[in-house]
């Protein structure tokens, strides 16, 4: 199995790729993309955006983030977590 950590090794540049894909999808300054910002009061993710978070997971990440599991986060941290704690079979395998 391959590990989230081997793919990203460095806490920060997971957090560094977050940060770049909330920026995208929902326009907010990168600035205010912390930690404990609030997807959607503090950023402006919609429900749309929620799901153009699925699709980046997958295409950046390799994962896929159950939709079930994506309405219960409610800061970025808690996405962060999560992306840290999984583990990794090969990337889009199930799509080869």
């Amino acid at each position: 199995m391959l590990l989230l950590a081997e793919v990203h090794p460095d806490k920060h540049a997971l957090e560094g790729r977050l940060v770049e894909i909330l920026h995208r999808i929902s326009g907010t300054d990168p600035a205010l993309i912390k930690a404990d910002a609030r997807l959607m009061e503090d950023i402006g993710i919609d429900s749309l955006g929620f799901y153009e978070i699925l699709i980046e997971a997958d295409t950046c990440f390799g994962i896929r983030i159950p939709e079930e599991t994506l309405l219960q986060f409610r800061t970025v941290g808690d996405i962060q977590t999560h992306l840290e704690s999984l583990e990794l079979t090969q990337p889009n395998a199930e799509n080869a």
